[in-house]
């Protein structure tokens, strides 16, 4: 079991990474819809998978953290305005200003919730109006509302709508668990939902959480940073060591994802973006310093985005310490760890060191991975290096005069034929903003439209410029040196 846990959190992170991938610059404004709604889809299964996996339901386990509500409805808005698109239905965002920017409920269970309202508002309301909106009311209870315009309720099965296998129209699709779910959901957080029919026309389920279940406690020690808005990961075997730090980060007010061991921190490092991972280095199954290596190579390849990286060890001193820093950490915590006052500026100080990843998107990663160009060298050897690297300027030089050509003449299939050569030779060496940009142009180019080749061609021939500009400097690369990129 889990070994195929391991290759199902896999697969969910290849379909995610490969998303991740895309050239988003070059798609067409309704292929960026799509991509937005199902990259969240698939974060979202991403999710529930670890969830089934563990065994234990999230809430269950005490793991309720913050939240940057503003963020989280504006990522679900986005989500199903992609949903909608080109159907004649449309989704409305409304967010009040006086909605708490942080607040303490699970992501996965409001995600759920909202999954299923927002599916069930778009079954009823086709070619109508849904409307996503939060504030707050008297007694600062928190409501998050979702309203659509179809035919509402019929009023025999009102009493009901929340029991399973209870349709709200008796003509839409669906099994009619949706609601049901929704409601077990906001019940475990410790809200309530009530479902009503509007004067107007349509359905309105409103969720409302009153202030003890979502208010973040105030801080009450001064001089702690203040972390909202900051996403954390903290990899540790420890139950206790991974409640104690996310205890304190949450007192602060950053979100936070925990994994019990390194396979787990690579699964959550692959699929979403932190700001920083704090990573225990004594773990089954899979190290810290493996973690650090591992994630540390993605980065220079140009695959992950820069990021800071801490290590938690009890061993510090000596070689260990010098191995782990070696290894790409940031720096290292020392267990047992300090009060939270030194805790919070560790974590404040490799917050402000940490390289700007806010424009990071793969299409402007390096033009050429040196670690995979080495690698590519070492595995040639010293009496070969010298003519793989002539071979592949020649190469890719010969694409370039035969893709402007084929681009000229618009002949699709000399330059399907020839995005294949390039993607091949750009793979081989780690140079992703030019794969990206080749893959987009070779699924164009076999679709025909000849003005959206032409367009992807130019950025496929600037990004393979920049790559055979960027080969002249790999010569100086060291044998299997490791740069963070």
């Amino acid at each position: 079991m889990q070994l195929l846990a391991h290759d199902i959190r896999s697969a969910v992170s290849d379909v995610i990474g490969g998303l991740r991938l895309m050239n988003r610059e070059t798609l067409p404004e309704a292929a960026l819809v799509q991509h937005e709604r199902v990259q969240a889809a698939s974060e979202l299964l991403a999710r529930l998978v670890e969830e089934l996996l563990g065994g234990t339901p999230r809430v269950a386990r005490g793991h309720v953290g913050n939240l940057d509500l503003h963020r989280f409805l504006t990522d679900e808005f986005r989500r199903w305005h992609g949903a909608t698109h080109g159907s004649g239905t449309w989704v409305t965002l409304e967010l009040a200003p006086n909605l708490p920017r942080v607040v303490r409920l699970d992501l996965l269970s409001l995600r759920r919730v909202l999954a299923n309202l927002m599916g069930n508002a778009l079954r009823h309301a086709e070619g109508g109006q849904i409307r996503l909106a939060a504030d707050l009311t008297d007694g600062d209870h928190l409501r998050i509302c979702v309203s659509d315009d179809g035919p509402g309720i019929p009023a025999d099965l009102m009493p009901r709508i929340f029991e399973p296998a209870t349709r709200g129209s008796r003509s839409a699709a669906g099994t009619g668990m949706g609601l049901h779910i929704a409601a077990a959901q906001v019940s475990d957080m410790g809200g309530e939902i009530k479902a009503a029919n509007r004067e107007t026309g349509g359905a309105q389920l409103t969720v409302r959480f009153p202030r003890e279940v979502w208010k973040r406690p105030g801080q009450s020690i001064a001089g702690l940073p203040d972390l909202r808005g900051v996403r954390v990961l903290v990899a540790d075997d420890s139950g206790t060591n991974r409640t104690l730090v996310n205890a304190m980060l949450t007192r602060m007010g950053a979100e936070c994802e925990l994994a019990v061991d390194g396979i787990e921190a690579l699964n959550w490092l692959a699929r979403e973006r932190f700001d920083l991972a704090i990573v225990d280095i004594e773990m089954p199954a899979l190290g810290g310093l493996e973690v650090l290596r591992s994630e540390r190579l993605r980065q220079a390849r140009g695959i992950a985005p820069p990021m800071s990286m801490v290590a938690m060890t009890a061993y510090v001193l000596g070689d260990n310490g010098e191995a782990i820093l070696e290894a790409g950490a940031d720096g290292i915590l020392a267990k047992p760890l300090d009060g939270i006052e030194s805790f919070g500026r560790a974590i404040r100080h490799y917050l402000d060191i940490r390289p700007d990843a806010s424009d990071w998107t793969p299409d402007r990663a390096p033009a050429l991975s040196a670690i995979t160009l080495a690698e590519l060298m070492q595995a040639a050897g010293p009496d070969h290096q010298d003519q793989l690297l002539a071979r592949l300027r020649e190469d890719l030089a010969r694409v370039e005069i035969d893709l402007e050509q084929a681009l000229e003449g618009d002949d699709a299939l000399e330059v399907e034929a020839q995005t294949h050569i390039l993607l091949s030779l750009s793979t081989a060496v780690g140079a992703l903003p030019t794969e990206a940009a080749t893959r987009r142009l070779n699924e164009i180019a076999r679709a025909r439209p000849v003005g959206a080749m032409r367009n992807a061609g130019r950025v496929c021939l600037a990004r393979l410029a920049e790559l055979r500009r960027a080969l002249p400097r790999a010569d100086l690369l060291h044998e299997g040196g490791e740069g963070r990129g």
